[in-house]
């Protein structure tokens, strides 16, 4: 069996897999969802060393291993939060990570040596921590989304889900502080500058305040009460920054 091979079977593997889990726990089957999650989990393991293999490099370097690994990421997530969300909320993550990770079927899957201004330990040090960010604010999004009903009625319960999202930002804002620091130090080494003038970083600077005031929502009285649907607008702008700035842009970040 070729390593391209690997790589492909692996993948349709791993969709297959997050398509089980996803009725296994629609059927309300939590082990069997759990356990076919894990083996989600160990197909992406094989096809991202397999993929490192053949590249001799960092395996986040092209659009399906972007999509693939905030597939992973969101996986992650929902496993390590399972007993914090619904159930609802953990099918909506994982009928994300398939759309994400389905994005095998839309682009030709090429496998192509990186650059040299990629060849740096900032680059490796930047990219998982940026899409961590992205996934830990996915799912403060996806919480906000089926907390809406209870904003609306104005539910007490809705304290203990508020401080969840809040949590969730914490977390996304430290690794996607780190992003930024690092992607600095690495646009310094590779292009002479800390910062330029380009969508991506503007947007990434736009996020990073807008969730970096998200995190004192609660000492605010007169906004507070308007966290929950500003933790669901999160989503769009988490989204604009990861796949808008990366196709629909001349940014030097784009796939």
């Amino acid at each position: 069996m070729t390593s391209h091979l690997i790589v492909t079977l692996s993948i349709y593997a791993a969709i297959w897999l997050l398509g089980i889990s996803i009725v296994a726990s629609v059927a309300a089957y939590y082990r069997t969802a759990t356990a076919t999650l894990f083996l989600f989990l160990f197909s992406c393991l094989v096809f991202y060393g397999t993929r490192a293999y053949l590249k001799e490099f960092f395996p986040f370097t092209d659009k399906i291993e972007s999509f693939v690994v905030l597939s992973v990421l969101l996986v992650v997530c929902a496993l390590i939060y399972r007993n914090r969300i619904s159930n609802k909320e953990f099918i909506t993550l994982q009928v994300l990570a398939l759309a994400a990770a389905s994005v095998i079927f839309i682009f030709v899957d090429v496998i192509r040596y990186p650059p040299m201004f990629l060849h740096t330990i900032w680059y490796p040090l930047h990219i998982p921590v940026s899409f961590a960010a992205y996934a830990f604010w996915l799912v403060a999004g996806v919480s906000a989304l089926h907390a809406i009903p209870a904003w609306r009625r104005d539910d007490p319960a809705l304290l203990e889900r508020s401080v969840f999202m809040t949590d969730l930002n914490r977390v996304g804002f430290i690794f996607f502080t780190l992003a930024m620091l690092f992607g600095g130090i690495w646009g310094y080494f590779a292009w002479g500058a800390y910062f330029m003038w380009d969508p991506k970083l503007h947007w990434s600077v736009i996020l990073w305040l807008f969730y970096g005031n998200l995190l004192h929502l609660d000492r605010l009285p007169k906004l507070r009460g308007w966290k929950v649907p500003l933790y669901a607008a999160g989503i769009a702008l988490t989204l604009v920054a990861f796949i808008g700035t990366s196709f629909f842009s001349q940014s030097m970040h784009r796939f």
